[in-house]
């Protein structure tokens, strides 16, 4: 005999505004993916009641190392909890540029779990990845976290640049107004890791809705991938991007023309580069013979390494072509794949290993032929 069931909604405890079928042991959700989802939501209390259901413990790990890297040893220890009804699911992961291995841990003890886990961080101490897929949101919360983890691996030299860093910004959005404040964002790895402090100030003080004004200085010959990447993080960091043709001091002028209120731009700009090594101090104003602005460069002292430390250690979104081989962007008629990423496998096939792989800070601008 077949039986209507009508589940209770959430929000406001009413009866479902639909029923699904039951017959027996066997229930008929709709085939509909929103619906189905929704009226599980609304049943689980009758096909599930809270007395009846077993405790579970879910936890999920990810490491940026290969699976075979670690199977013999992951095997071993999955042996070591035989006895205490524990499954460890080990899935490789091909597309993701943070993690390569994502470990799902399921038990139905804390204990264990906890216990599970711990050996876990011990077999991968070094290549544990912190992921997350939405590092935008939430990210006062993360931050400290961030941190903490730094200060747990003892990392006080990163920690102080990150410190200082976010007290420039701290103290710039304390200071002005949003609408006198800009950021210079071309989608380069540098000015992205100031949208993300500048986002975590902006939320702390106005709250994730709040918009932030942005601009780009657009360079010949553009490569389409750091367009879209604008783009994209323009909806995940809620920026609002104008673009002006540059150069940097015609692109200025064009800004303070149409926002004369900007004082303060926040610039991706370190010692290293060509035009940060003329900075005494993080925040400078403009040479009288340019438009009058309030250069601000949080991380004018970091380095090529603590960029992706922070960004990769974060899970911050970063423009795709860093991923293939670039470690500097310009524009496509003088920007290569850094030849110091280059690998030629035994079949004379030829890749790029990421950015974030150079290990000499000093080479980072020699993809570029016009510095």
């Amino acid at each position: 005999m077949s039986q209507l069931l009508w589940g209770t909604q959430k929000i406001n405890g009413s009866l479902s505004t639909f029923p699904v079928v039951r017959i027996s042991n066997v229930v008929a959700l709709p085939g509909v993916p929103k619906f189905c989802e929704r009226a599980f939501d609304e049943l689980q209390d009758q096909l599930f009641p809270i007395e009846e259901r077993q405790s579970l413990c879910f936890e999920t790990l990810y490491t940026d190392l290969d699976e075979f890297d670690f199977s013999k040893k992951l095997t071993d220890l999955a042996a070591q909890f035989e006895d205490r009804n524990v499954q460890i699911g080990s899935y490789p992961e091909l597309k993701n540029k943070f993690f390569k291995t994502k470990l799902t841990i399921e038990t139905e003890s804390s204990e264990t779990m906890e216990a599970v886990v711990t050996s876990l961080r011990e077999l991968l101490a070094g290549h544990i990845v912190y992921y997350d897929s939405h590092a935008w949101l939430d990210i006062v919360t993360k931050w400290k976290a961030f941190k903490k983890r730094k200060a747990s691996e003892n990392q006080i030299e990163f920690i102080q640049k990150l410190n200082e860093a976010e007290s420039i910004v701290e103290e710039i959005v304390e200071k002005y107004p949003l609408e006198q404040i800009a950021l210079s964002f071309n989608g380069g790895k540098d000015c992205t890791v100031l949208l993300h402090l500048l986002r975590l100030k902006v939320d702390e003080k106005y709250g994730p809705s709040t918009p932030i004004q942005g601009f780009h200085i657009m360079v010949e010959d553009q490569f389409p991938e750091a367009t879209q990447f604008i783009i994209d993080a323009a909806k995940f960091y809620n920026i609002q991007v104008l673009e002006f043709p540059g150069p940097l001091k015609t692109g200025l002028a064009a800004l303070k023309k149409t926002r004369p209120s900007i004082i303060p731009v926040l610039m991706g700009s370190r010692a290293t580069d060509p035009n940060g090594k003329y900075m005494k101090t993080p925040v400078e104003w403009t040479d009288s013979d340019w438009p009058q602005v309030l250069r601000v460069c949080p991380i004018l002292n970091w380095t090529y390494t603590d960029v992706w430390h922070m960004l990769r250690g974060l899970c911050v979104p970063y423009c795709k072509l860093y991923d293939q081989g670039y470690t500097s962007l310009g524009g496509r008629d003088n920007t290569v794949k850094h030849p110091a990423l280059r690998i030629v496998s035994s079949d004379g096939r030829e890749h790029y290993l990421p950015a974030y792989k150079l290990h000499n800070d000093a080479e980072e601008r020699c993809n570029r032929s016009n510095i």
